[in-house]
């Protein structure tokens, strides 16, 4: 293979695994090999060895995610990125602003896991550790991960969704969730009114690419001892400048 081939072959592995990360739910073979212009065949073959090699994988419902090897890749990047200091100052900033924790997560194929979070002087806390996923049913950032599916993709994932916790406020039916990821995307924000925690609240952000496509969710947490929706509802507007904030420094080249 001379050299101007190799480079293709390689920039086309570089595309397809770039698209599968960006849009999850259209990742399947006939789908990539259409909006990227490559060959099935070659599609197939480069699936399958980024299969092997663990970058990708295999979802439930037919199309491609990122694998645990890139998922561990993305994570550990964000860990080293030039801007960290500054990141790690606006979470500061904004935890002492709303008085708890707050966290960054990020998609990971059809999940969504905790890369960073400062903590509140709070000695009760919610025990979610960097890299730990969060549900995507009744966690705040959970659902907002999901309203940004394809309304068929999301359902079709919290159907699939199994979870023996029963908090008081649980979704547990289609259509209330369908009707929940509506009022999500009309107010642009997500509220966990005790649906995954008895006596735990939450509220989460999006953060987004240049492209439009969520890369981060911020979010906090409060016990309902401490604070009530209304009073988490009233910070939404600390909550959002911070991400705005985030948004410019994880977005940044250098």
């Amino acid at each position: 293979m001379n050299q101007v081939a190799k480079r293709t072959s390689s920039k086309r592995v570089l595309d397809v695994l770039e698209a599968i990360i960006q849009n999850p739910p259209a990742a399947t073979a006939i789908q990539l090999s259409n909006s990227l212009d490559i060959p099935l065949p070659t599609v197939y073959r480069q699936l399958e060895m980024l299969a092997e090699e663990k970058f990708i994988a295999i979802s439930p419902s037919g199309n491609h995610v990122a694998g645990s090897r890139l998922r561990s890749l993305m994570l550990n990047s964000l860990n080293h990125e030039p801007q960290i200091s500054l990141r790690r100052v606006v979470l500061e900033k904004l935890s002492n602003d709303l008085d708890e924790t707050v966290s960054l997560s990020v998609p990971a194929g059809e999940s969504l896991v905790y890369f960073d979070r400062f903590e509140s002087h709070w000695p009760l806390q919610n025990n979610v550790k960097v890299g730990d996923r969060l549900p995507l049913n009744c966690s705040a950032s959970g659902k907002l991960y999901l309203s940004t599916f394809e309304r068929k993709d999301a359902l079709e994932t919290f159907k699939r969704i199994k979870t023996d916790r029963k908090a008081s406020n649980l979704i547990t039916t289609q259509k209330e969730f369908s009707a929940e990821l509506d009022k999500i995307r009309e107010r642009g924000h997500a509220f966990d009114n005790e649906e995954w925690f008895d006596g735990m609240i939450g509220a989460s952000v999006p953060i987004f690419n240049n492209n439009g496509t969520l890369c981060s969710c911020l979010s906090t947490h409060s016990l309902t001892s401490r604070k009530k929706m209304s009073e988490l509802e009233a910070k939404m507007p600390i909550l959002q400048a911070a991400a705005k904030t985030l948004g410019d420094i994880l977005l940044r080249d250098e």
